[in-house]
């Protein structure tokens, strides 16, 4: 397989997504690591498009670099580069272009969309103005099916990750599924309950897990399933920032009368949606009722095959390999790596090509470097050796006295 192979439209996408990935910060932040790990191989597809013969071509380049965002210069780089492909494949230039825009993709974890215009004047809701058109949450008294379990920390006022988690909840709120057949458990870890007046209304457990210290993104989730979720039969791990359709649950819980079925991700790749793209989202989602958003309409960079973000599983299966790893104090995603690596091997893991997104939220820190730990904090970590010997998500853990 090589470039030859594929279509010159796939091939001018994915330069594009190169040119953008360059200059746009938003999308290396998404997932420092993925970018670090690619970034010569973009780098060099951009210097490629930039040293072409073509002025009109070599201008749209640096307009792409200058603006990322601009819907129109990107796709007029992609109509011209997929010309170019198209009738000048065995051009020396075009042909080394095509080779190193093939060499990213085999590399790179990380594909830029570019969407569509936005509307104008997009507003930007806040937590409580989101929650107003809710549906209230049903209150299981009996068995339900699945449990959603969410955790959450936010120190400051009002920011995206309020406004993420209330839209979260509005569309958990707004499912095929019914009702009283699930339960929505969030888990705000702090060192006291700050957001509970906002949001408890809307789910069904509401668990202040007492942690003033760095957030501990594993014992935060295993208290939610310890104190939360348990007894239903299955568990759904998601994070506070995923803007889910509304046969979510439906199709989870579907794909769990498979026999020999033990856990899921329901997404491929998921789309990491930029700041205006998430307004977008939100407001297709929650304030319309919408019972999905565009996707192909909004702007992003798509994680490929991330590990993280949302998680299906049996509760038998989560108690059975203890959780997550509690150690993972530091720093983003090895928590996750971690558990997904020890569910696939004792229950396995299938993947599903659900269309999910995640909103855009600030990142002040490194993925590698959350609570200054260090890039070198995951390489010397005993990865799948977690020793349950204890209580997992024992909420006195942390408590001070």
């Amino acid at each position: 397989m090589s470039w030859r192979h594929q279509d010159p439209a796939t091939l001018a996408d994915a330069a594009v997504s190169s040119v953008a990935l360059v200059a746009d910060l938003f999308a290396q932040s998404a997932a420092p690591g993925f970018w670090v790990w690619s970034r010569e191989a973009h780098q060099a597809v951009a210097d490629a498009v930039l040293a072409l013969p073509d002025a009109d071509l070599r201008t749209l380049a640096r307009t792409v670099g200058k603006d990322p965002g601009d819907v129109a210069a990107c796709r007029g780089l992609t109509v011209s580069l997929a010309d170019r492909f198209r009738r000048r494949a065995d051009a020396p230039e075009i042909a080394r272009l095509a080779e190193l825009v093939w060499e990213a993709e085999c590399r790179s974890r990380l594909r830029m969309q570019t969407g569509s215009e936005r509307p104008a004047r997009l507003a930007t809701p806040d937590a409580r103005e989101i929650l107003r058109t809710s549906r209230p949450p049903a209150a299981p008294r009996g068995p339900v099916d699945a449990a959603v379990v969410i955790p959450f920390r936010e120190r400051g006022g009002d920011s995206d990750r309020t406004r993420n988690l209330a839209a979260v909840l509005h569309a958990l709120n707004d499912q095929s599924h019914p009702r009283d057949r699930y339960r929505v458990v969030v888990v705000e870890a702090d060192s006291e309950p700050r957001w509970e007046s906002v949001y408890a209304p809307w789910c069904d457990t509401y668990l202040f897990a007492e942690n003033p210290g760095p957030f501990n993104y594993a014992w935060t989730l295993n208290a939610g399933v310890v104190h939360g979720a348990r007894p239903a039969e299955l568990v759904c791990v998601l994070e506070a920032d995923i803007l889910v359709d509304r046969g979510f649950i439906e199709r989870a819980v579907q794909r769990f009368r498979t026999p020999g079925t033990q856990a899921h991700w329901p997404f491929v790749d998921m789309l990491y949606l930029d700041e205006g793209s998430s307004h977008q989202a939100v407001g297709e989602r929650c304030a319309q009722g919408r019972p999905t958003v565009d996707r192909d309409a909004l702007r992003g960079v798509f994680l490929r095959r991330t590990p993280g973000a949302c998680v299906w599983l049996r509760e038998s299966l989560f108690t059975r390999i203890g959780g997550y790893d509690e150690r993972f104090t530091a720093g983003w995603g090895g928590a996750d790596n971690d558990f997904a690596w020890r569910a696939d091997l004792h229950g396995g893991l299938d993947r599903h090509p659900d269309r999910m997104v995640h909103l855009h939220h600030a990142r002040a820190t490194d993925w590698f470097d959350a609570e200054g730990a260090g890039a070198t904090a995951y390489e010397a970590f005993p990865w799948c050796t977690w020793p349950p010997d204890s209580r997992i998500g024992d909420l006195s853990a942390f408590r001070s006295g």
